[in-house]
């Protein structure tokens, strides 16, 4: 399939905003695949990004199923200080309805395999991140890298997930990565034809990978990556259960990727890691939006250890008490 037959995936495009042509900055295309609930995330993401990297302009391709107005406007008040364009490509429902169903797992995986065949006559090389993700370093010398012999450039995941994986997926370099930050080469990306061979694999290994999309990108360009520092793609897990662990964050770190169910974004998900986080929502558009709430009784219970670390003796009692009544009678949470 030639590339610009995928732009018929597409629903629609539009371009949110665009005022590069009055910066003389290099310009550094990022990409995401996101619905309407993780724009916040994403948002604040981008805002990080700008904020650490004065001398790059951006330009944001948004991928998935829309945003709605509110999301948008929050967006346009990235650009009122930055170089700034974002675009956002809406796909078709039945654009993946002939690809494999991965289980529990919609097909907003397939975003990230598609953008660049879609982005082809925009960019060569294209950053895709995940919406969990925070910025606090610059990008310039990643710009500036040379990744014309590797498909990709990513960061190695946690040692505990490639001592699990790499035997389980037959992976014999030990090398299992984290698809949360891509850096890809997109005319060897398309020339190798690289999403129909990841699209195989999940085809013939599918139902048996842990994490679909992920397993696929590492099993098929396995000897196709450029491995990255850590400092690109710095993984952490806030989850409660660790409330109190120092984690130390190294001080070259330009990504800090939130990954686990727990996220920074949600009242229970505090402690230093997500201090960090907040030390941006705060100054960002979205500082008006609150945290989201516990829902579930495990997420009651966490937010009351949480309040307890803290020193907030009274309301730890309180979301303890919801938690034991929520698990034991199936109260509704009001």
């Amino acid at each position: 399939m030639h590339n610009h037959e995928y732009l018929s995936y597409l629903e629609h495009k539009e371009e949110l905003v665009n005022n590069l042509e009055f910066s003389a900055l290099p310009v550094v295309h990022i990409a995401f695949g996101v619905n309407n609930a993780y724009a916040r995330g994403m948002g604040i993401t981008i805002f990080s990004v700008l904020e650490n990297n004065p001398d790059l302009a951006f330009h944001i391709h948004i991928f998935g199923s829309g945003l709605d107005q509110k999301s948008k406007s929050l967006l346009l008040e990235l650009a009122a200080n930055h170089p700034l364009a974002m675009t956002c490509y809406v796909f078709q429902e039945s654009a993946f309805t002939d690809l494999p169903l991965m289980g529990r797992y919609p097909q907003a995986i397939y975003y990230r395999l598609f953008t660049p065949y879609i982005l082809s006559d925009v960019t060569s090389k294209l950053l895709y991140l995940d919406a969990d993700t925070l910025c606090i370093g610059s990008y310039k010398a990643l710009s500036e890298l040379d990744i014309s012999k590797f498909t990709l450039a990513a960061v190695n995941d946690t040692g505990r997930a490639r001592n699990k994986l790499c035997p389980k997926l037959g992976l014999e370099s030990g090398n299992y990565f984290n698809s949360g930050f891509l850096y890809i080469n997109v005319p060897l990306w398309t020339e190798k034809m690289t999403t129909e061979r990841i699209i195989q694999t999940l085809s013939v290994h599918g139902e048996v990978l842990n994490f679909p999309d992920q397993d696929a990108l590492n099993i098929t360009l396995e000897h196709e990556v450029m491995l990255l520092p850590k400092k690109y793609n710095f993984i952490c897990d806030i989850i409660l259960n660790k409330v109190g662990k120092k984690i130390a964050i190294p001080q070259d770190t330009v990504l800090i990727h939130y990954t686990g169910k727990c996220k920074p974004w949600h009242l229970w998900g505090t402690g230093e890691l997500a201090a960090i986080y907040d030390q941006y929502y705060e100054r960002s558009p979205w500082k008006s939006t609150p945290h989201d709430m516990p829902v579930s009784y495990k997420e009651m219970k966490r937010y009351a250890q949480a309040l307890w670390h803290k020193g907030q003796y009274g309301s730890s009692l309180y979301w303890t008490f919801k938690y034991m009544n929520y698990k034991l009678f199936r109260a509704k949470v009001l």
